[in-house]
């Protein structure tokens, strides 16, 4: 049945809900109260870099292996534009050098013990706890728990520390001792689930993986995650109205009145794709208790810097894809991906591009920094593990309150969330990255599954 549908929010979940509304043959407007569509999505130049194109300032790649956002990118003619790194080799800043990080491994942890011994990461002693740690029968594990509680006994704090979390912990803008294991890291919920040793369970989901999967790891779109945003923009055309932002909600006899500065809109079914504190200003008239939950949901900070130089003003072979930086490390950066290393589109044989990114939860210096400041303390950095020489042509992309923080239990709240607007408000249907899933694939799932179930 067609159905006239709101949906708050023209970030990637909310541009995916309208386009599959109108897939669906409904009525439907996507409202925001930015100017620009895409939300945390953003790709665009470098001024005074004369680079042949533009830059993603945020995510530049996708799980390819999950179908959500290649299936949507079939659906909108740019399947072609699909293009996967050109390396997978990655390195991690550990005692004042570039190391491999060991293979094979699986979101941080390592399989072959023999390896993290042979890589200057951890000590013997560390090395001697990851062995004992992945051989030893452990219960499965029952219900959530922080990634921490349940790798540490498993591969030891040094292992733990110096590379599963500078990658959990890192990509989420904050600490994998505090993060869900459940809802941040699913592949090592499930292999902790099954109980026995955890080695063998991880190598059997990889196994299992590899031989389901067809194609790269990863991919990104040609020309940047930005062109995913505009073909969902066009294609929605005059119902996406930029700048509006929603006041509040309202019962009416014909379900709900979304209210904005610029007139009210009329809905059978509303859907908030807006981070949990607009969500929660929304929904507190009529379900305080899930609203009270959402405003609990912390934020991490975050800053992405792009460094544009001649690539003879690095003194590195950037022969990767880019390193990550351990908390214990005592660098202000967390990441730097070497961009056009990484991508075959963003690399115009003249210049490197790296992107910094820099800020955790429990690390908010940059955010006492001016930009000028920020610019040079992460430009001595990269002077010191890349061998920057060169002048470089930055940009600044501050990402305030960016990364929800999934701590254990998430998805139980989330659970109690959508039975309190079932009952309480139907028709409103909460979702987004502050739900059930930060990346990309899972942000486009939880916009079409809000319009299709």
């Amino acid at each position: 049945m067609n159905q006239r549908i709101v949906i708050v929010g023209a970030g990637i979940t909310g541009l995916a809900a309208g386009h599959e509304a109108q897939r669906h043959g409904h009525e439907v407007v996507v409202l925001d109260r930015a100017e620009r569509a895409g939300g945390k999505i953003a790709t665009e130049t470098v001024e005074g870099t004369h680079l042949p194109f533009p830059v993603d300032l945020a995510a530049d790649g996708f799980l390819a292996r999950r179908p959500e956002v290649v299936g949507l990118v079939e659906e909108l003619g740019l399947a072609g534009e699909l293009v996967a790194p050109r390396t997978s080799r990655a390195f991690l800043w550990v005692d004042g050098q570039l190391r491999a990080i060991p293979s094979p491994s699986v979101l941080g942890v390592p399989l072959e013990p023999d390896a993290v011994a042979g890589s200057g990461l951890v000590s013997e002693a560390g090395v001697a706890e990851l062995r004992a740690g992945l051989t030893r029968d452990a219960a499965p594990l029952l219900g959530d728990a922080s990634v921490g509680e349940v790798l540490r006994p498993r591969l030891g704090d040094e292992v733990f520390e110096r590379l599963v979390d500078p990658l959990l912990g890192g990509i989420n803008a904050g600490n994998a001792d505090q993060l869900s294991i459940v809802a941040g890291a699913p592949q090592l919920a499930a292999a902790a689930a099954t109980g026995g040793r955890f080695d063998e369970a991880l190598r059997r989901q990889a196994t299992e993986a590899q031989a389901a999967a067809a194609g790269p790891v990863f991919n990104g779109i040609r020309g940047g995650n930005g062109r995913l945003i505009e073909a969902l923009a066009a294609t929605l055309g005059p119902n996406l109205r930029l700048g509006h932002e929603v006041t509040g909600l309202q019962r009416s006899a014909e379900g709900w009145t979304v209210a904005t500065a610029r007139g009210p809109f009329t809905a059978d079914r509303v859907v908030l794709a807006t981070p949990a504190p607009v969500t929660a200003r929304l929904i507190e008239p009529y379900c305080p208790t899930a609203a009270h939950t959402l405003t609990e949901l912390g934020y991490g900070d975050a800053v992405l810097v792009t460094f544009v130089v001649e690539r003879e003003g690095i003194t590195h072979d950037l022969d990767g894809s880019g390193f990550l930086v351990p908390r214990d490390q005592g660098l202000l950066m967390t990441a730097c991906s070497w961009t056009s290393s990484k991508w075959e589109h963003y690399d115009d044989g003249v210049h490197a591009v790296l992107r910094v990114s820099a800020g955790r939860t429990d690390d908010q210096r940059w955010l006492t920094l001016a930009p000028d400041e920020l610019v040079a303390a992460l430009t001595e950095e990269l002077r010191v593990t890349v061998g920057l020489t060169g002048q470089p042509i930055t940009r600044v992309s501050p990402w305030r309150q960016s990364l929800p923080q999934y701590r254990p239990g998430h998805f139980e709240r989330c659970d109690a969330i959508d039975a309190e607007l079932a009952e309480r408000a139907p028709g409103i249907t909460a979702s987004g990255a502050q739900m059930r899933g930060l990346g990309l694939p899972a942000c486009v799932g939880q916009g079409r599954s809000a319009i299709s179930g």
